[in-house]
């Protein structure tokens, strides 16, 4: 039998020598695509930044400056006073300074506080003249200690600004008037209250010119006959007497300005306005004079 042997058959199908019909890529066309993406691979050297242009370095140069002789100023305006800091604070106060009007354009400058001061007759029918009670300043002990005081605390002091206001726009001889006396003899005998009418007429009389103004008379004399029932009310319940006469004094202080906010002295005087007798006709509510008596009760004396 005779042995059969394999012999290799060759192949057209053999690629390590046939030629790459479809177009497969050779040695050098291989070599060359690798070439390619090694050079996508790489980045290209990039140029260095041109310089800053004059403009721009001088613009850099200016801001510095002016933020490094605002800093300065600063420094030199919050210092302890010195001829250099007097001579900044006059060159850049009416273009920096801030004041409190930057807050509250309409600050108060004084402290208003109302007093009152009452008569009434004693056993003997003679007249008994109390002393002055500060109000304002009985009202205002509610504060200290309550972060949410009661809006009483306000009442004289709202009702002095509201007064004051209409007393400013009378004319002076207008204002030499209301600060007198309200009170003429009774036909009866004893006394009484002066009319509205004899009132706005002796107030028009010497207006500037005659008659003129008669609005700012007849608004300041409704707030004066509320003022005199609010004092009559305070006054019977602090002195726990039939009152028969009050009276009231608008009392300023002024604190010193800022600039002398730690010297000692007083920089400015202390004033007072005294209105005139007012003639008490009311008939007070009960339930208005347990309130105020309860207020005295619990805020104390304020003589």
């Amino acid at each position: 039998m005779t042995p059969i042997t394999q012999t290799p058959v060759e192949s057209d199908l053999d690629t390590t020598e046939a030629p790459d019909a479809a177009g497969a890529p050779t040695d050098e066309a291989s070599s060359g695509s690798g070439s390619g993406r090694s050079a996508r691979g790489r980045t290209a050297p990039t140029a260095p930044p041109p310089p800053p242009k004059r403009v721009a370095r001088v613009a850099a140069a200016v801001s510095i400056a002016i933020v490094a002789a605002y800093v300065a100023s600063t420094i030199i305006i919050v210092s302890p006073t010195t001829p250099v800091r007097s001579a900044v604070v006059a060159a850049a106060g009416p273009y920096f300074t801030q004041k409190w009007n930057v807050f509250a354009p309409s600050i108060m400058k004084t402290n208003i506080t109302f007093s009152v001061q009452a008569q009434w007759r004693d056993e003997s029918g003679a007249l008994v003249k109390s002393d002055w009670v500060n109000v304002t300043q009985l009202e205002q002990q509610s504060v200290p200690g309550n972060p949410e005081p009661s809006r009483i605390q306000k009442s004289s002091w709202n009702a002095m600004l509201a007064y004051n206001g209409r007393y400013l726009a009378l004319d002076q001889a207008q204002r030499d008037i209301v600060r007198d006396t309200f009170i003429q003899r009774a036909d009866g005998g004893g006394y009484q209250a002066k009319p509205a009418a004899t009132l706005i007429a002796d107030l028009d009389a010497v207006a500037e010119p005659a008659g003129s103004g008669q609005g700012d008379v007849v608004r300041f004399l409704r707030y004066d006959y509320m003022l005199k029932e609010y004092a009559t009310a305070f006054s019977t319940a602090y002195f726990d007497q039939d009152v028969e006469r009050v009276r009231w004094r608008i009392d300023r202080t002024r604190p010193n300005d800022f600039e002398h906010r730690f010297s000692a002295d007083q920089q400015f005087d202390d004033t007072a306005v005294t209105f005139g007798w007012r003639q008490v006709d009311d008939v007070i509510d009960p339930e208005t004079l347990a309130v105020y008596r309860d207020i005295i009760s619990r805020y104390g004396d304020a003589r």
